[in-house]
């Protein structure tokens, strides 16, 4: 009797330790993690949750590693949304190519305004200093300042009418047009120009435009 129960214990231990010894074969698993641009993914986070284990992807996208059939992976990356893949339970290759594409995590985040100043006094503070800018009319009395100052300064070619200047510009042209194909000459050798200089300072024209510039 006693050897009859022996026998029974001994073979049910042979029966668990068979069961045991038979796990299931590994499954190679290659590929590459994607953006939705097709861009590769480095440092991606692959979770075996199945068995509780996970890898890296590496610098180009590309990952490498054993995992058996049935198991479910979660890839999650910052700023792209989380991707679960499960290896089929019923693949017979020894190798699981997968790419994955992990799309975009977009978050609208509510509108933030960042201002320069700590409190309301810095703020009133920077407020009064501020240049106002000028308004039309300061604008024109700066204008007509400044065509004194160039009716002073060069008298002659002052126009004295709106179409002056449309006639400034034919003369310009037919100037050019005369010395087209020839070698226009040069203003310094030009005995009436040095008349008009010496003639502009001694009236003093040209102190009356340093003292504008001042």
């Amino acid at each position: 009797m006693f050897h009859s129960r022996l026998v029974i214990s001994l073979f049910i231990v042979c029966l668990t330790t068979a069961a045991f010894s038979q796990t299931t074969p590994l499954v190679q698993v290659k590929g590459m993690v994607i953006s939705s641009q097709s861009e590769p993914l480095a440092f991606v986070h692959i979770v075996d949750i199945t068995r509780g284990k996970g890898v890296i992807s590496r610098s180009d996208g590309e990952f490498n590693f054993f995992t058996e059939k049935g198991d479910t992976l979660l890839f999650s990356c910052v700023g792209h949304k989380k991707v679960r893949k499960i290896i089929p339970a019923l693949y017979s290759e020894k190798i699981y190519y997968l790419v994955v594409v992990m799309p975009v995590d977009t978050q609208m985040l509510p509108e933030t305004k960042v201002f320069p100043w700590n409190t309301y006094d810095e703020f009133k503070e920077a407020i009064l200093a501020t240049h106002v800018p000028d308004d039309d009319f300061d604008r024109a009395v700066k204008n007509l300042a400044l065509m004194e100052l160039q009716q002073i300064l060069f008298p002659d070619e002052m126009p004295s009418a709106p179409g002056a200047a449309s006639r400034l510009y034919l003369y310009e042209y037919y100037d050019r047009l005369y010395w087209k194909g020839q070698t226009q000459p040069m203003q310094i050798f030009n005995l009436m120009a040095w008349q008009q200089f010496f003639e502009y300072l001694k009236e003093g024209k040209f102190k009356q435009y340093e003292k504008y510039r001042k």
